[in-house]
């Protein structure tokens, strides 16, 4: 088991757990196709699986995610909201369900090929045990405080799979009623499906 969960730390790092993990400075050359990295970029290259034929077929260009947002903007707003409110419930709804992640997600990341023998099972349960973490400590810093949206950024830019996209590394600017402003850490990578927007888990380290 523990060699497993190391397999699962390194292959994974880079997109399911690249919220919770330290930054790292890392390079990727020129020639690469983005759409053909793998999720680790500090690891060799795997291909990302392409499961679906294309052109894609109508119901996967039609799959909507659950509780998911138009922009960014709105996202981080609903997230916001929710933290003020301390709405549990909410928060979770904001980020990737198990359904999503084992029919959608998991189908295109280089770790569901059989060579990696990592079940979805595995990934799953990993991923939230580490969001729940990461929303304890959201809920710890900024659970019933209000606070505005100012601005956001992806630190390693966006991932691309053959239905989805994931922004990596969100960092988000906000203000109290002060107009203070401060650096939230605690949102995950973002995914993007069909002009969607949600959250991929909750950072779990401060």
């Amino acid at each position: 088991m523990k060699s497993r969960f190391l397999v699962w730390i390194f292959i994974l790092s880079g997109l399911v757990l690249a919220c919770q993990r330290a930054e790292k400075n890392e390079s990727q050359a020129d020639t690469i196709d983005p759409k053909r990295l793998p999720i680790s970029h500090d690891m060799p290259q795997l291909p990302k699986p392409y499961p679906y034929p294309e052109p894609l077929p109508d119901s996967v260009k039609q799959r909507q995610l659950a509780y998911s947002a138009r922009t960014p903007e709105e996202l981080i707003d609903m997230v916001l909201e929710a933290l003020a409110k301390k709405d549990t419930t909410t928060l979770k709804n904001l980020m990737i369900n198990e359904y999503e992640f084992r029919n959608w997600l998991w189908p295109e990341f280089p770790a569901s090929l059989p060579i990696m023998n990592i079940s979805p099972d595995f990934a799953w349960q990993n991923l939230l045990q580490n969001a729940e973490k990461g929303l304890r400590l959201a809920l710890e810093k900024y659970g019933g405080k209000k606070f505005a949206y100012v601005s956001h950024r992806f630190l390693k830019g966006q991932d691309y799979y053959q239905t989805f996209v994931v922004h990596t590394q969100t960092r988000v600017t906000v203000a109290d009623s002060l107009g203070r402003q401060r650096e939230m850490k605690e949102l995950g990578s973002f995914v993007e499906m069909n002009g969607r927007y949600k959250l991929m888990s909750y950072r779990d380290r401060d």
